[in-house]
């Protein structure tokens, strides 16, 4: 797929030569029979199952891209040119289609190497030819592996371990606060929607369990890994392909650690890492009736992703780091360098690496396993294939909910979202430096402006629950959702929700050895002067850990007594001061777990009606 910030009729010219010509050539044709007879709705309405659609366009990068970019809209199974559209796009991305066909005539490698440098047609090498049977191979594999989640007999053995009621009951009071929470201009969840993340939630926090390395029953330390041992037929017959080896370097005990690829077996064992629990966290979505599919990252990750009716999309959802609509967390968060990511169902495969990622361009240079357009017919043609016996009403769904995908994947980047630009979670701290994942900086910008409200009644107060991870306006009736959306700047921490110990605060990211976080409140845009300040900023520190509290106001700055409360008069402040900046620096400890040994607004994650954070200013 190619980004549109470039022009999507020159992204064109990444097709091989006869696909390529046949695009643009049908992409004129359709835009000729329009501007010949505007009022001629046959031209203005193009059948998604038709062979030219099939062969002439979706296989082509660009050619969707340009249809949407005239002005045509998703319709039930077909593209339509809306009648009251005024055409002056049709007429533009006409031109463009002319000058691009007359510059290939003319000379090909100057089109090529125009100022976007856009990707060359593909030259298909004996080694190239290798990498795409692999390809085929594996997508061909997944893709019938998948349909085990549709068995009866798995499902049941599922449901028998599911609190099916439980998380029923969880979703409906969740439901009931989503719909009074929820905002004009968004689509609330529904209850399907309330039941996945009730289920990521139980999946990840009581359910499945990471694994690491064994511990030794003797010496009560951890194994080290001794290298891979051959797997049992026991083992083969769940699908148990990979052994690794341990042993313990104090008494020699040895142990070893089964990868099953089944879920019949991991329902039992209830461990492993991101590819079991993908696995067996997708069966338990089918077993739900949520309409799932596995998702397979070529830079070794897999999760699901889940059709949401209320939203009218695909939702992510990682288990793993019980995340749901996170999307670019791996490209921002975990720094991954994204190539190849496909989803598997039981109706289609799906090159959805698009979602992904903000950065198209750079993906697409990336993409060296296979030709773009072999990648789309290949799809097209297993697509085909699996769909062979279904309904056509059935077709025609899949059919428009492709092309509205196309459509998602064509939009805007966005703004990230607080949850995309953490690093990874699960495993071991050791084993995410090791691979990357543990992006660590955060930054925003908010500044607590005083409302009309609050310099009327001539009183601010906020207060922050870790529980609830929200600020409160009191005075202004305002809630915040999400630490991050209250701070000035933060750098190198996070929020930790200790699941086990059901336990919620905010402290380093793990590996950092400082951690920094301010707020600031401002009222320069008033003629209000100061009476009081009383800040309450509880934390708590283990072993060596430290936090040192700064409140700021003009020149003056004071630091934080050890009881967590700061109270200043005007006299302390000055008159003058319209601004008050506080910051907090987590330091010191030793050990693995040392950014957990200075904690800010430690709470337990039932005390949502507690609020270890408040600043409260009167003026007069």
């Amino acid at each position: 797929m190619a980004t549109c910030k470039v022009s999507c009729v020159e992204s064109l010219l990444e097709n091989d030569k006869e696909l390529m010509e046949g695009a643009v050539e049908t992409l004129l044709k359709i835009a000729d029979n329009i501007l010949k007879d505007p009022s001629n709705e046959k031209f203005r309405s193009l059948n998604l199952s038709s062979s030219i659609v099939e062969q002439k366009l979706i296989p082509a990068i660009g050619a969707l891209e340009v249809l949407f970019l005239m002005g045509f809209q998703e319709g039930d199974d077909r593209l339509v040119l809306p009648s009251d559209d005024p055409l002056d796009n049709v007429r533009k991305y006409q031109q463009q289609l002319l000058k691009l066909r007359q510059e290939r005539m003319d000379k090909l490698p100057q089109a090529v190497k125009g100022s976007h440098s856009l990707l060359a047609p593909v030259a298909l090498t004996p080694e190239l030819q290798d990498m795409e049977s692999a390809m085929k191979s594996r997508l061909a594999t997944e893709f019938e592996r998948v349909l085990i989640y549709e068995s009866p007999a798995l499902q049941d053995k599922a449901r028998q371990v599911l609190p099916t009621e439980e998380l029923y009951e969880r979703a409906r009071k969740k439901l009931s606060i989503i719909n009074n929470e929820a905002k004009e201009n968004e689509k609330p969840f529904d209850f399907q929607d309330c039941v996945l993340v009730e289920l990521l939630a139980w999946f990840k926090n009581d359910f499945f369990k990471w694994f690491n390395s064994p511990t030794c029953p003797q010496c009560h330390c951890e194994m080290t890994s001794s290298g891979s041992l051959p797997p049992t037929e026991a083992q083969l017959a769940w699908g148990g392909n990979r052994v690794e080896g341990y042993s313990c370097q104090s008494c020699g005990t040895t142990d070893c650690f089964v990868r099953y690829n089944h879920p019949a077996k991991l329902l039992e064992t209830r461990q492993g890492r991101c590819g079991e629990w993908a696995n067996c966290f997708t069966l338990f979505c089918r077993t739900l009736w949520l309409d799932a599919r596995y998702i397979h990252d070529d830079t070794d990750h897999v999760w699901t992703e889940v059709f949401s009716q209320s939203q009218d999309r695909w939702l992510h959802a990682d288990c793993c780091e019980n995340k749901l609509d996170s999307p670019l967390m791996y490209e921002s968060g975990w720094g991954k360098k994204l190539t190849y990511i496909f989803a598997f169902s039981k109706d289609e495969i799906a090159d959805v690496t698009w979602r992904y990622t903000a950065q198209q361009r750079e993906i697409l240079k990336r993409r060296k396993k296979c030709r773009e357009t072999w990648l789309i017919s290949t799809i097209m043609e297993m697509n085909k294939q699996r769909q062979a016996g279904f309904p056509v009403v059935k077709r025609r769904s899949l059919e428009h909910r492709l092309v509205q995908e196309i459509a998602e994947f064509l939009s805007p980047p966005r703004t990230l979202k607080d949850s995309e630009n953490e690093g990874r979670c699960s495993g071991s701290l050791s084993w995410r430096l090791a691979r990357g994942e543990t992006q660590s900086i955060s930054t925003s910008s908010y500044i607590f402006e005083l409302t009309q409200e609050e310099v009327k009644k001539k009183e601010f107060l906020v207060k922050y629950s870790s529980a609830r991870d929200e600020y409160v306006r009191v005075t202004s009736a305002e809630v915040i959702k999400g630490w991050q959306a209250g701070v000035r700047s933060a750098k190198d921490v996070m929020r930790k929700h200790e699941a086990d110990w059901k336990m919620v605060y905010i402290a380093r990211r793990e590996g950092s050895s400082i951690g920094e976080i301010s707020w600031q409140v401002d009222w320069t845009h008033t003629r209000l002067k100061v009476i009081s300040v009383l800040v309450v900023f509880q934390h708590a520190t283990f072993e060596a850990g430290s936090v040192v509290w700064q409140l700021c106001a003009g020149d003056s700055c004071f630091m934080g007594t050890k009881d967590g409360v700061m109270e200043l008069s005007a006299e302390d402040l000055q008159n003058k001061t319209t601004k008050l900046e506080l910051s907090a620096r987590l330091l010191n400890s030793q050990g693995e777990n040392s950014w957990q040994h200075a904690q800010l607004f430690r709470q337990s994650d039932s005390s949502t009606d507690q609020f270890p954070f408040l600043v409260h200013i009167k003026f007069n």
